[in-house]
């Protein structure tokens, strides 16, 4: 396990190494983080290759990801806006490994900084997150950073179909809770794939939220 010296060293690095001029003005050892890192996630990645079960791979990335936070941390404070292949495969395997609210803040970035996925993917940033995110059946906790992955890609294209995913799984954590606001979500989500499975919900929600506004005025 590092020390928390050597965690704030490397950090310090990968800010340095990201804000620094290329060529021979760039300082060698700080360059060498990178390629440090660059080395750890391609060793990690063949570890990961050799899995086939999801749950095992994703439980696996979740003891790895912790490595990564010193090089995460630099770079975001950094703030270069430079494509970084290390820090977008890091925030895919986060939401991989279910820890949506820590893969955000690098979300926001990659997106603010025009980021594109790694070679070998073919959707962008914005679908890749939010088909992941409801491929792995977000749960009750995860409303908040869930409803804050579609704010966050609303403005970026991606297909219809993926939007429409997540603004369905909203619409099914809020259902019970929030029956109003659930029904926003399946239209939203009804407006973008006409055969996402929620009209039948939506008649339920228009009814209950009718009823509920006419025991109201009876009152």
């Amino acid at each position: 396990m590092k020390s928390p010296a050597r965690m704030h060293f490397e950090k310090t690095l990968a800010a340095k190494q990201t804000a620094a001029p290329t060529g021979a003005a760039a300082v060698p050892a700080e360059a060498g983080i990178a390629a440090k890192f660059r080395a750890l996630l391609g060793s990690h990645k063949a570890i990961l290759k050799a899995i086939q079960s999801k749950v095992e791979k994703a439980n696996v990335k979740r003891e790895l990801l912790p490595e990564y936070e010193p090089y995460v941390e630099g770079v975001l404070s950094a703030q270069s806006g430079a494509q970084d292949d290390i820090l977008v495969t890091i925030m895919l395997w986060r939401l991989d490994a279910g820890d949506i609210a820590g893969a955000l803040p690098i979300v926001a970035y990659a997106l603010d900084s025009g980021m594109t996925m790694p070679e070998g993917f073919k959707s962008n940033i914005a679908a890749m997150v939010l088909d992941v995110i409801t491929d792995n059946e977000p749960t009750d906790e995860q409303l908040d950073v869930l409803l804050e992955a579609i704010e966050l890609t609303k403005a970026h294209d991606m297909p219809d179909e993926v939007r429409a995913k997540a603004h369905k799984a909203a619409g099914l954590l809020l259902e019970e809770t929030d029956p109003a606001k659930a029904f926003e979500h399946f239209k939203i989500a009804l407006d973008f794939n006409s055969k996402c499975g929620v009209k039948g919900r939506i008649d339920k929600l228009e009814k209950q939220i009718a009823e509920a506004e006419q025991n109201k005025a009876s009152d």
